[in-house]
């Protein structure tokens, strides 16, 4: 029978293999799903951090912290590279640079020939001056045909030589009133000179040449402070009684001829001047020392070089409001009050006081301008006539200017002045004006440096003194560079 049982199948013993390799991995992922050796299995799976990088720590600086110094770092070197550029532009500019103009025009007087005065002969208009052996009407300077303030004719008064510049004999022409150049050279960073030299070509007679040159401004400019609002000048320069003396020049005047007082605030002094802008430019403040006074040179004071040891001090302190900012645009308003008071011009000791006290008022637009002045003053003078120094009584006189440029080509002013003056050598001679002037001009624009401008002005006298015909139409085309 046992040849008839079943043999045994045996099992392969790679069957035993298989089994248990299938019991370890069942044992394996019971183990890994134990909470207790779970957390520890996931933890050696975890890469570990490089052991180049540090530990944060609670004092290290954000990220944001180190880009916004590196921000600073790059603006400080940006502005660096900026002003190294700017110092080597400005190396590249020249230190010496020029201006000026050529001012040709054609003027035509018309009556009296030019002349701005007549002569009380017999003293029938005024008894009470018959002590005088001359006694003159009107204004001699009011027949200006430029902006140098030159008439048509000073006349022929008896007594007296003068120089006559222009001399017409009442008769129209053409006339090249000046050519002027300025020179300016920036001596440091913080000091500046400057001149203004003008050529005036002119008649001669007597085999001898009229031309004259005029050394008009030779000054240092010094600004002590940085922010450049104050400085000082020392040589030949501008005054700084009133306002009218800022556009003296006729590249710098809206029209062409002075006012009737300019004669007493537009000449160049020779001394010491400084001038300050405080308070946000809310005040300005200028004074001077000089040898004379601010009198034009063509007039009767002027005098450049002192014969007394006696100082002219002049100065002015101006409120600018910018009253714009309730407009919303730049224009301003500027009051100030002028003084000046020192030796007579041209006498010999420091006797005589001559004095000026003054109110002026502008105020300014982009495309209009108002100015306005009054003044008065006086000087006794000598009564030796043979030491040419002039007594003066200016009483208040001034101008009212409207200027508007209407168009970018075209422009027009109107202006009104007043003069109510004596002026007195000895006994010899005296000059009695009162005189108002009525102006008024075009301006046309062609380019920045070509500019046309026409004039007429009517003079009236007034105060008891005959009128008569003596107005002027004059032109200007002045060709600035």
């Amino acid at each position: 029978m046992i040849g008839n049982r079943k043999p045994t199948r045996r099992r392969p013993a790679g069957c035993f293999a298989h089994g248990k390799r299938a019991w370890q991995v069942m044992v394996a992922a019971s183990l890994l799903a134990s909470p207790a050796l779970a957390p520890r299995a996931f933890a050696q799976d975890e890469k570990p951090e490089a052991p180049s990088l540090p530990e944060p720590s609670d004092d290290a600086a954000p990220p944001e912290v180190d880009q916004f110094q590196t921000m600073e770092q790059e603006i400080a070197e940006l502005k660096e590279r900026m002003a190294q550029s700017e110092q080597e532009r400005l190396k590249s500019v020249s230190a010496l640079s020029f201006n000026g103009y050529v001012d040709f025009g054609y003027f035509a007087p018309i009556g009296n020939g030019g002349v701005g005065w007549i002569r009380d002969a017999g003293n029938v208009t005024f008894p009470q001056y018959s002590n005088y052996s001359w006694v003159f009407l009107g204004d001699i300077l009011a027949t200006a045909v430029n902006s140098r303030g030159e008439v048509a004719s000073l006349g022929n008064a008896p007594g007296i030589n003068r120089f006559d510049s222009i001399a017409s004999s009442g008769a129209g022409g053409f006339i090249v009133n000046e050519i002027n150049l300025r020179p300016r050279y920036q001596l440091a960073d913080n000091a500046i000179m400057r001149a203004s030299v003008n050529f005036v070509p002119r008649t001669g007679s007597d085999f001898a040449l009229g031309d004259f040159i005029e050394a008009d401004q030779a000054e240092l400019e010094y600004l002590p402070t940085k922010d450049g609002k104050t400085s000082i000048f020392i040589g030949k320069t501008m005054p700084v009684f009133g306002i009218e003396y800022k556009e003296r020049r006729s590249d710098q005047r809206f029209g062409i001829t002075p006012s009737l007082v300019g004669r007493y605030t537009d000449g160049p002094i020779l001394g010491v001047k400084a001038r300050s802008k405080l308070f946000n430019d809310w005040l300005i403040l200028a004074g001077s020392v000089s040898n004379g006074s601010s009198t034009t040179e063509q007039f009767h004071f002027y005098s450049e070089i002192d014969q007394n040891w006696g100082k002219t001090l002049t100065g002015r302190a101006a409120l600018n409001i910018p009253v714009g900012r309730l407009f919303r645009n730049d224009d301003r308003l500027e009051i100030g009050l002028s003084g000046e008071w020192g030796p007579q011009d041209r006498a010999t000791d420091d006797a005589g006081k001559m004095w000026f006290e003054g109110l002026d008022l502008q105020y300014l637009n982009a495309n209009f301008a108002f100015k306005a002045q009054v003044m008065r003053g006086g000087a006794p003078g000598e009564p030796d006539a043979t030491q040419g120094v002039y007594g003066l009584t200016l009483h208040p006189s001034g101008y009212a200017e409207f200027d508007w440029q209407v168009l970018p080509r075209f422009g027009f002013l109107v202006r009104g002045a007043l003069r109510d003056a004596i002026v007195t050598l000895g006994t010899d001679r005296i000059y009695i004006t009162k005189e108002i002037q009525y102006t008024g001009g075009l301006r046309v624009v062609f380019n920045p440096h070509v500019i046309a401008k026409l004039e007429y002005n009517h003079n009236q006298e007034y105060g008891g003194i005959p009128n008569f015909l003596d107005d002027i139409f004059t032109s200007s085309l002045v060709l600035a560079f």
